[in-house]
């Protein structure tokens, strides 16, 4: 019975030390069958981002879809981004163009705050030029009521006409940012145009005649010839204010041509070895040549201007003494009084003479009884010519006594009554 007892207990240990063996041979044998199920874990490795990802990543070389794919998304975009850039830069360049040209016209304009500025400008224009201030200078110009004065006037023409020559590049649109104009004083455009010596002239007049339609007649007298040009215009006839206009083309541009054509004008001047004026030079009687009073208005203003231009531009005596020996007598004699004047600094006394010259002729027309008017107005441009020009050279001082003479003349007149 012992031996059947301890034969029991051994099987029942025997029972109880297999199951664990048992159990984990089970397992073993289960992994193999369940290898399926190990695959499906592979939604588990997807799932979580740890580092196995990575490493599939890597591993996973084979299929070249997964990079490309990866890859599109970052290489479209800055194509899609580069490619509207130019379309976004471009519309603001005119944007801040004009922000700028408002902002240098400012400034350009702050240079006009007087008129005294504005005459200092027109005179060192030749020295430091710059064409694009010359639109808001000739806005100044208008604002300052310069366009309202004949004399002043054609000084400004020429002036602008001289600019608008020399620079066939830029006169054009030049001639565009001087509009707006009143139709009044769109003339000191149409006869600038006219005066530039520019071959394309009349295609400019033409092309800003649409600007101008109220001053179409005058425009049509130049394009068919009705109107001469500066260089033409006739000196015997108001001549005063045509030398007005050459002196302003000689300021803007220092060509001599003007001024050569001023030379012709001391024909009509009195001479400084002449101890009374001789009228009879110039005309055989007050009643068959009513423009003897212009003929020596315009050449007593040419004398002078000529004189007091040179006193400040020395460069013009130069060009006077090139000039004397190859002027006829009626034109050397004169301007060998000039070349003396200059070199002295005493264009005053030609000031005198010639004022005393025109007043001479002013009261034998005055005896007259036609023409009386013409006279009276013809005096009045002699001295203003005079005035204006030589203070566009900086001689404001010289506005004094021709404002003296304005007077004289005016006393004359009441006088002949």
């Amino acid at each position: 019975m012992r031996i059947a007892a301890t034969l029991a207990l051994a099987a029942i240990g025997v029972l109880v030390a297999a199951l664990p063996c048992a159990a984990q041979s089970g397992a073993v044998s289960v992994t193999p069958k369940t290898s399926s199920v190990a695959k499906q874990s592979a939604p588990q490795r997807l799932s979580p981002p740890e580092a196995p990802a990575p490493k599939a990543a890597r591993e996973d070389t084979q299929p070249e879809s997964t990079q490309p794919v990866a890859a599109a998304p970052r290489r479209v975009p800055p194509q899609e981004v580069e490619a509207p850039k130019p379309h976004d830069v471009l519309p603001p360049a005119p944007e801040i163009e004009p922000v700028y040209i408002e902002r240098t016209e400012q400034q350009q304009q702050s240079a006009f705050s007087s008129p005294e500025r504005l005459i200092d400008w027109v005179s060192n224009y030749r020295k430091h030029p710059n064409i694009w201030s010359v639109p808001p200078a000739v806005r100044a110009m208008l604002d300052y009521g310069v366009f309202g004065d004949e004399e002043k006037q054609w000084f400004c023409i020429g002036f602008i006409a001289g600019i608008l020559g020399t620079n066939p590049k830029d006169g054009p649109a030049l001639i565009t940012k001087m509009f707006p104009m009143p139709d009044k004083e769109q003339e000191v455009l149409i006869r600038a145009i006219a005066y530039s010596g520019r071959p394309d002239w009349r295609e400019l007049l033409e092309k800003n005649s649409s600007r101008m339609p109220l001053r179409r007649p005058l425009i049509d007298d130049f394009l068919n010839g009705k109107r001469p040009v500066l260089m033409d215009l006739p000196l015997d006839h108001g001549g005063a204010p045509g030398i007005y206009a050459l002196w302003g083309y000689y300021v803007a541009t220092g060509q001599h041509e003007p001024v050569m054509r001023i030379m012709e004008a001391l024909k009509w001047s009195k001479n400084k070895e002449d101890s009374g004026f001789s009228f009879r030079k110039i005309f055989s009687g007050w009643g068959t040549d009513p423009s003897a009073v212009d003929k020596i208005t315009t050449g007593g203003t040419a004398k002078w201007t000529l004189a007091s231009y040179a006193e400040r531009d020395r460069e013009l005596i130069r060009l006077y003494r090139s000039e004397y020996e190859r002027q006829p007598p009626e034109i050397s004699k004169p301007l060998k009084d000039v070349i003396e004047a200059a070199e002295l600094f005493e264009s005053e006394s030609i000031r005198k003479d010639q004022f005393g010259a025109i007043e001479d002729a002013q009261k034998r027309q005055l005896s007259a009884e036609a023409g009386m008017s013409k006279g009276m107005s013809a005096g009045s441009i002699a001295i203003a010519t005079g005035c204006v020009a030589a203070t566009a050279l900086g001689q404001a001082q010289i506005a004094v006594p021709c404002v003296i003479g304005g007077a004289l003349y005016t006393g004359a007149a009441k006088l002949a009554h």
